[in-house]
């Protein structure tokens, strides 16, 4: 049973967030460009976007199934996420459920699997997104990790909305979807201590298209009990055409033991946008409830994004809490 004072921060959380959109926010048509949108297709989630999406290296757990899946087997645990993210200006919806088990076996093979529904722009564009994930991780000695995740990836969105007309390239077709296909991220990472490096490519199939963008990212993580620091840079070789990269830094700290904030920085070079972001959250040993949010600044269609996550965890062996590795948020 949730104690009182858990439920009055979670109600607190979601109030914020209320009050927070617009009240004709789902009466308004996107503002922003469709790339800005679909951010590569990335899913957001609360810990990852209050720090910048700045994950890479330190992001065990459940954004390890979107980020690195090699992170999975960087930490035992067992984690149970539901979330949900909106943009009133990208009239983004994102609901998604992942699991995470880092304590399969003795060896610490770590598996997850995870799925959410996405929609951008219901009165325009109205694109639609099932994005499936399942990845399995597996430690090589005491220091080195790898993972891979393979992706199901379904588009659909309306035809005839471009400024010339029907496209089958930008549409698909009346009948059938835009992209439909399977990929995979493959991910390492190597832990130095409390400082840990990660390396990570996404959609290793490359299909030639931004609604899949083939990407490379590495970071340089410190995680502590009290605080933790990440700084990643990454590569989009697909979305725009040429390569373009996106920078990210964010850190967190954590206070009394069951509280968590987070702040974060973000800058695209194909959209030319810097976004800070924030993030609350408190973290019980079962339990959390996170929130963040970020907001894109220097651009005439500046986004806003807010990201809503529960989690709960299981430790099978009873041995560890939660907060034992703080960094397993």
């Amino acid at each position: 049973m949730l104690g009182s004072g858990a439920v009055r921060v979670a109600t607190c959380l979601v109030s914020v967030v209320l009050v927070a959109l617009p009240s004709s926010a789902l009466a308004d048509p996107m503002s922003t460009s469709p790339e800005q949108a679909y951010d590569m297709g990335q899913v957001p989630q609360a810990r990852a976007v209050g720090m910048g999406d700045a994950l890479n290296a330190i992001g065990v757990g459940t954004p390890a199934l979107y980020m690195n899946p090699a992170n999975m087997a960087m930490a035992r645990l067992y984690h149970l996420e539901a979330f949900g993210a909106y943009s009133p200006e990208a009239q983004r919806d994102t609901f998604g459920l992942s699991i995470v088990d880092s304590m399969i076996n003795a060896q610490h093979i770590a598996g997850g699997i995870g799925g959410t529904w996405n929609e951008i722009d219901p009165d325009g564009l109205h694109r639609v997104w099932t994005d499936i994930r399942a990845a399995i991780a597996f430690p090589l000695g005491d220091y080195v990790a790898l993972g891979v995740a393979g992706r199901y990836l379904h588009v659909d969105q309306h035809t005839g909305v471009g400024p010339l007309g029907p496209s089958t390239a930008s549409d698909g077709t009346s009948s059938g979807s835009v992209f439909n296909q399977l990929t995979f991220d493959v991910g390492a990472t190597v832990a130095l201590g409390d400082f840990r490096i990660g390396a990570v490519g996404h959609n290793l199939t490359n299909p030639s298209t931004s609604l899949a963008p083939t990407t490379a990212a590495l970071g340089l993580g410190y995680a502590s009990g009290i605080f933790a620091l990440e700084a990643d840079g990454l590569l989009d070789f697909t979305t725009f055409g040429s390569t373009t990269e996106r920078i990210m830094g964010g850190g967190e700290l954590f206070l009394g033991g069951h509280y968590a904030l987070r702040l974060g920085w973000r800058y695209d070079t194909g959209t030319t946008l810097n976004s800070p972001s924030l993030g609350v959250g408190y973290i019980d040993p079962r339990w959390s409830v996170e929130l963040s949010g970020r907001r894109d600044i220097t651009s005439n269609h500046a986004a806003t994004l807010g990201v809503l996550s529960l989690k709960y965890f299981y430790d099978a062996a009873g041995t560890t809490s939660h907060m034992d590795e703080p960094d397993a948020l």
